[in-house]
């Protein structure tokens, strides 16, 4: 709904607009809301939700940098992996519903360019593309990965002598997988409490920070007018919803 510059500005004018209406005298609204008492603890609540914003922000973003770099191995992995259980002897069967998971595993090259005249059938459907982008997903990877790994272990000849494309070392590498797969989702619950909690207190409570301090401008012009020295100063603060 809003992005942390905007918030900033905001909550930096509501700033401005409780200084100037604390050091007028004559600025003594019944509504308890408006008094400078209140308007401090809202705009202290209103920042520290804001600032939560950009620090699980960071935190999301460093579990998607961690997810990116450790699914960047899995092509790499997965075919030396595949040259070891082609080379381990296994029967042709067994190379073949191993080549299925390894086919998923292994994005599709984009097409070349065709002429004018090439068959435009040939092209693929929106469909495909949704399938194929399906199946690259992170969660279908790892699917993918332990259905390789499921069929591999029914291969009795499979010993390499490699310690990390044994058996038990594959395991460890695509939980970990899933560990930093599952990083992404779980920062992202608080990241996107933190843009509610945000939201909320600055621009859609009934009493958030925007509707307060438009309050705050209306009793301002309806008690001292539109030409009182203390509307002339605050009648030209932003105070507008995302």
């Amino acid at each position: 709904m809003a992005n942390e510059s905007g918030d900033l500005k905001l909550l930096a004018n509501f700033r401005k607009l409780i200084d100037l209406v604390s050091a007028d005298n004559n600025y003594k609204p019944s509504n308890a809301a408006l008094k400078p008492p209140a308007l401090e603890a809202q705009h202290a609540a209103g920042l520290a939700a804001a600032h939560e914003v950009p620090a699980t922000f960071g935190t999301n973003m460093a579990a998607i940098s961690d997810r990116e770099t450790g699914f960047a191995e899995v092509p790499a992995t997965m075919s030396r992996l595949h040259g070891l259980a082609r080379a381990s002897g296994a029967r042709s069967e067994t190379i073949t519903d191993l080549n299925t998971f390894k086919r998923k595993l292994t994005p599709r090259r984009k097409p070349k360019a065709r002429t004018a005249a090439a068959d435009a059938t040939a092209a693929p459907t929106e469909t495909e593309k949704q399938h194929s982008s399906s199946q690259m997903s992170y969660d279908n990877q790892i699917g993918h990965i332990r259905g390789y790994l499921g069929v591999l272990g029914t291969v009795g000849d499979y010993k390499p002598n490699e310690a990390d494309l044994k058996l038990p070392a594959l395991q460890s590498w695509v939980d970990d997988l899933q560990a930093k797969n599952d990083a992404v989702s779980s920062t992202f619950v608080p990241l996107s409490q933190a843009r509610a909690e945000r939201d909320n207190l600055l621009y859609t409570n009934e009493n958030s920070i925007v509707n307060t301090a438009l309050l705050v401008k209306e009793y301002v012009k309806g008690a001292q007018g539109t030409r009182s020295p203390l509307y002339q100063q605050i009648k030209g603060l932003a105070f507008k919803r995302k």
